[in-house]
């Protein structure tokens, strides 16, 4: 996206209340809104988030994992226009009846000239993601990775704490599988509450669907 495109702003209580461009509105820390798609599955009684690694070249937080699919919504759009950054990043057609709404997660970040105030809006499509089964914007993403809940927490509570994670990568149109090492410090920075909250809503889905299977 370029920092010249327009945003919709909102005051604290996401009321409307004008426009500003990405740029303006990161300068001076503008509410506005954004699109976040998670992917998950589940494998024997363990439930396991998709993570994109995003690209070397993003101008912002480059090489870290974050969100499956995400972005800005533009002034023109609506949230539900926003699962147009799952076929963009992903290759992937979701429709909104494919996904469950989880909420609205205010987020502030507020970094050395950078300062993001969110409204994030906030999806869980429940698939598995298979190699070849997706066409990475390679631009934007290098590589998805799925993480156990158990590990996530685990990497997120303890500082010390690593991974070796296997996922899959994508140049040149060419997919094929990696092995690469990650810790906290390589997911892309994000409110603690943001990440508690959604922590807490994949462990209800997961003891929901083992109170299920038994």
């Amino acid at each position: 996206m370029s920092e010249s495109e327009v945003l919709k702003i909102f005051d604290r209580n996401y009321q409307l209340i004008g426009t500003a461009t990405r740029q303006e509105t990161h300068a001076q820390g503008l509410w506005h809104e954004t699109f976040h798609c998670w992917f998950y599955t589940m494998k024997e009684n363990e439930l396991i988030i998709y993570f994109q690694k995003r690209s070397s070249v993003k101008k912002d937080f480059p090489n870290q994992l974050d969100i499956t699919a995400a972005g800005h919504l533009l002034a023109q759009e609506t949230v539900i226009d926003g699962f147009r950054e799952v076929q963009e990043e992903l290759g992937m057609d979701i429709s909104s009846d494919q996904a469950h709404f989880l909420g609205i997660f205010p987020v502030e970040i507020h970094l050395e000239n950078f300062i993001d105030n969110e409204f994030t809006n906030v999806y869980l499509v429940e698939r598995e993601i298979l190699l070849g089964e997706f066409k990475l914007q390679e631009e934007e993403v290098a590589s998805l990775f799925p993480i156990s809940l158990t590990l996530l927490k685990k990497l997120f509570t303890d500082p010390s704490a690593e991974a070796t994670l296997t996922g899959y990568t994508q140049e040149n149109k060419q997919q094929k599988i990696i092995t690469e090492h990650f810790s906290k410090k390589d997911f892309c920075v994000n409110a603690q509450s943001y990440y508690d909250r959604l922590i807490e809503s994949f462990e209800k889905i997961l003891e929901n669907q083992i109170r299920t299977i038994d």
